[in-house]
Order: C-alpha cells, then structure tokens, then sequence
C-alpha cells in the first residue's frame, strides 16, 4: 500500500500534467483566434474561432482539475480526461479540415 507522501507526489505530478496542458491548449487557442483576427472575421475563419473557443474550453477544465488536485481532491478525473480528449479531437478535425479546405496564400 502506497504512503502519503507517494500519494501526494503523484498528485502533484498529475497537477503539473494538467498545468501543461491548459497552457498549450490556450496557447495553441490563441493562435487560432489570431488566424480569425487575420482573416478578417469571414465566413472562412469559422471554422479556427470554433477550435480556438473549444481549446479555450479545455484550457478551462485543465485548470479546473490543476486547482482541484492542489486542494488535495482525489479521484480519478475521467471525465474531464474523456471530455478533454472529446475536445481536442474536435479542434483537430475542425483544424484539418479548414486547412485543407483553405487555399494556400502565395
């Protein structure tokens, strides 16, 4: 059986990881939302603004389970992991999708 002290530094690590991962997905969102900025708001640029504000959304819950875990609540966080997984694979598609949609510039 594990003790405490191995607890909490599994706890820490796993807070660490979401820390990480809220930073690059807003990081990666606001590039995104500067894509739309550049595009000029057109129709076109839908498509990043949606995968940025869905980042934005993950950057949200990392954060929230980051917090969670300093305040020493346990648990195993599957769903934030499961919607956080959901989230990113829809930003990825969108992604994908708009590039090879869009027309290379030059």
């Amino acid at each position: 059986m594990p003790d405490s002290t191995e607890i909490r530094l599994a706890a820490e690590r796993t807070a660490l990881s979401w820390r990480r991962t809220c930073l690059g997905t807003l990081a990666v969102a606001l590039l995104l939302l500067r894509a739309v900025l550049q595009a000029g708001w057109d129709t076109a640029a839908l498509a990043p603004g949606i995968a940025g504000l869905v980042l934005l959304v993950v950057a949200g819950a990392g954060y929230r389970r980051n917090l969670r875990l300093h305040r020493g609540a346990g648990g195993s966080g599957s769903t934030t992991i499961r919607w956080t997984t959901v989230a990113v694979v829809v930003a990825v598609v969108v992604t994908v999708g708009f590039t090879l949609a869009t027309p290379a510039a030059g």
